[in-house]
């Protein structure tokens, strides 16, 4: 039996690999913005340096795992008959629904108002993943937004799209 190091040495493989990417394309990103006098007050600085510790901790992590079988984890995670299970399991498709909503709601977001398309997709998420009773989700679907108008337009004087 695999104890918990063992266990989360695919995952921490991946994540190796997704850390060294990301860090990689912030680090070149942040390269391509423009040096004003020196790079030290440049505003690609910071992010350079964010990129670069992701790279190096991303490193760290992918000797680590490697050491301790997490390429080979990775590639039975990776494995077509695994890939098959979980895009056809019913956490998947859950999730895929509720993704679809989310990009539905960031797309129609300039061209309704925040708080009617806001409790649109609250109620809708609600009722889907039945994460409330019906009344709670129409009293929090309803509330929430206009809570959220009211601070953001009043307290923090931004306009809401």
């Amino acid at each position: 039996m695999p104890n918990k190091t063992q266990k989360l040495a695919g995952a921490d493989f991946i994540t190796a690999v997704l850390l060294i990417l990301f860090g990689g394309a912030f680090f070149a990103g942040a390269r391509s913005m423009r040096v004003y006098q020196t790079l030290f007050i440049s505003p690609g600085f910071f992010p350079m340096i964010l990129g670069g510790a992701f790279v190096f901790f991303g490193c760290v992590l992918l000797y680590t795992s490697w050491r301790r079988g997490g390429y080979s984890d990775a590639c039975r995670i990776f494995s077509v008959a695994n890939l098959k299970r979980s895009f056809t399991s019913p956490v998947f498709k859950k999730g895929g629904v509720v993704f679809l909503l989310i990009l539905v709601y960031v797309a129609l977001l300039g061209k309704f108002s925040f708080v009617a398309l806001s409790v649109a997709y609250l109620f809708l998420t609600f009722l889907f993943l039945k994460a409330a009773k019906w009344y709670w989700a129409i009293i929090i679907s309803v509330t929430a937004p206009i809570v959220v108008q009211l601070v953001f337009s009043q307290v923090f004087r931004i306009p809401m799209p």
